[in-house]
């Protein structure tokens, strides 16, 4: 039988004595997770004493040995939570992997960057000031979105997962990220040609119009049918980003911001507005890219308590729809 050389041999020694063992540890958990932050440029000897002092591993000395047989690895500053004691091992493999506590943050599909920037700063993760500062700067998107002037659009909606040490930085290039991935799969679906800047700006379009989300193709070919025949896109939500850009929304529509010409006012100027009014999701892309086959032509919302829209192909029809609509309104004041 091989034997081991004598100094490993001294050394498995003093680890059996300063309790190194195979075992795994204690296994109760403890009443709340013991939460450790590891400063940048903290030693492996103060570690050790706080991992020992907090009752997560059994001997300081235990982690030192795991330290000296492991010279090359990095201990990574952060925040790590502990549910219950662990090997001096495990909590040492589990530093060096930078295994930190991570805190979901989510964006949910159709906020415009400012109301997301208010959604990120009340997980107390990221400042609201410094989001908005970044996400005013196009430059991470202008190598295939030229004609961007913001980040407007490109935040893509999704929970994300950062740590204590993630910046406001690290959010906004994981969100473009995801959002080049979705863009991408969306055109490589795409039954109709768009330019990506266009499929940006009417799947944000898209995007507030279909709160159900089964509509969504259905209310991408109204707008591709208008678009094909040169009529006012006459979306609602272009007037409210419009005015509030300027700082003139109210909290609703008035009959006057129907004639108010800022540039987002799709009842006054043809086409699409000048860029997005909102970050779309997964299937407001998929949508404008690729429309349900319709003859539809307008769509106002279902009377009632019911999600969604009644779809028209004539003017006579859609007014029909619209005074049902004005009716059931008038019940609520």
């Amino acid at each position: 039988m091989p034997t081991l050389a004598p100094r490993r041999a001294v050394l498995l020694t003093t680890a059996a004595l300063l309790g190194c063992g195979a075992g795994a540890g204690p296994q109760e958990t403890f009443p709340e997770p013991v939460i450790l932050q590891i400063e940048f440029g903290a030693s492996s000897q103060q570690i050790a004493t706080t991992l020992e002092s907090r009752g997560v591993i059994d001997s300081k000395w235990a982690f030192l040995w795991e330290r000296a047989w492991n010279r090359d690895a990095r201990l990574l500053a952060g925040e790590y939570a502990f549910e219950r004691p662990v090997a001096a091992a495990e909590a040492f493999r589990m530093i060096s992997e930078g295994r930190v506590r991570l805190y979901s943050v989510t964006v949910p599909e159709g906020l415009n960057r400012f109301q997301a920037a208010e959604a990120v700063a009340r997980s107390g993760m990221v400042d609201r000031e410094e989001f908005l500062a970044l996400t005013a700067d196009p430059t991470p998107v202008k190598d295939f979105l030229p004609k961007a002037e913001t980040l407007e659009g490109v935040l893509f909606p999704n929970t994300y997962s950062l740590s204590r040490t993630s910046t406001a930085q690290d959010l906004v290039e994981a969100m473009i990220s995801q959002f080049r991935t979705t863009l991408a799969d969306a055109w490589r679906r795409r039954t109709a040609e768009m330019e990506h800047w266009d499929a940006l700006v009417l799947a944000s379009m898209i995007e507030k119009e279909a709160v159900d989300r089964t509509e969504a193709g259905l209310v991408s070919s109204v707008f591709h049918n208008r678009i094909r025949r040169g009529m006012l896109m006459q979306c609602d939500p272009t007037i409210i980003y419009g005015l509030v850009l300027e700082g003139r929304y109210r909290g609703r529509i008035y009959r006057s911001d129907l004639a108010d010409p800022h540039p987002y006012n799709t009842y006054v100027h043809g086409g699409l507005p000048p860029g997005p009014i909102a970050s779309p999701g997964r299937d407001a892309l998929r949508a404008a890219f690729s429309p349900d086959k319709s003859d539809f032509l307008y769509f106002v919302a279902k009377p009632g308590f019911r999600v969604g829209h009644v779809f028209s192909k004539t003017l006579a029809a859609h007014s029909r729809g619209v005074r049902a609509w004005r009716r059931y309104e008038r019940t609520l004041r």
